[in-house]
């Protein structure tokens, strides 16, 4: 007989959920059933309330997570109990979304140019240049760097969405000086045999240049997400796909 775990598992890879989003998914049912000590369809609606209010007053947890719970039992209840009522009138809790850091050109030319290791560096100048998402950067190969077009084709984006994002001509300069060096066999950016590059190193790679670029803002790989941007709007040339001092 099928688990209630994998009977959800399945309901979720059935409507293509991310692989991200089904991990966190079950975490938050894990907890939850942990918590209570019976499965999810046993709890009521009071429960689940005082669940959550838990998980804000006494574990402290972020209102973003706190709705990633939420969230993740409404979508179960919603599949493995239809009709039911325990989430109704259960809203996600409201919180001020702060404005996200962003470099100016200047410290991302430092970033940059502290990075020695050539990997590092098109790493860098690819996030930056291109806006792509960490999980998107790790997961390129060769063969998205479409250099003819200079487009970065992104396959399976945030909510599983295909895209092109610029590609600039410093930024293919670095790839190609990097490519040459390295000579990755499947991922654009590969590991240890030939393995995908980590998530973990790549925040390292990042974190790393921040610092011995004399930077003190939190610096991530979405930092340079957003400053790429922003620095497109104020260029006011998202259309041409030029950067301020990376010309496409």
């Amino acid at each position: 007989m099928v688990s209630l775990r994998q009977q959800f598992i399945d309901c979720l890879k059935v409507r293509y959920l991310a692989d991200s989003t089904i991990e966190n998914y079950l975490g938050a049912l894990h907890s939850v059933t942990h918590h209570f000590k019976c499965s999810p369809l046993k709890l009521s609606h009071e429960q689940v309330q005082s669940y959550l209010i838990y998980l804000l007053h006494e574990r402290k947890l972020a209102p973003a997570t706190v709705n990633l719970h939420m969230d993740a039992m409404k979508t179960f209840f919603n599949q493995m109990a239809p009709g039911s009522t325990i989430m109704k009138g259960i809203d996600h809790v409201k919180f001020y979304r702060r404005l996200p850091s962003v470099l100016s050109r200047e410290e991302v030319e430092k970033l940059i140019g502290v990075a020695v290791n050539i990997k590092h560096r098109a790493l860098l100048m690819l996030l930056y240049s291109s806006g792509v998402r960490l999980q998107e950067c790790l997961n390129l190969r060769p063969v998205h760097i479409e250099k003819d077009r200079m487009k970065v084709r992104v396959e399976q984006g945030k909510g599983r969405k295909d895209r092109y994002t610029i590609l600039s001509k410093r930024a293919l300069e670095e790839l190609r000086t990097y490519y040459r060096a390295y000579r990755p066999k499947y991922w654009l950016f590969e590991g240890r045999g030939g393995a995908q590059y980590s998530a973990r190193s790549l925040g390292k790679v990042v974190t790393n240049a921040a610092h011995k670029a004399g930077i003190a803002k939190i610096v991530t790989p979405h930092t340079l997400r957003h400053s790429f941007a922003t620095h497109l709007m104020e260029a006011g040339k998202a259309e041409k796909g030029l950067l301020y001092g990376f010309p496409a």
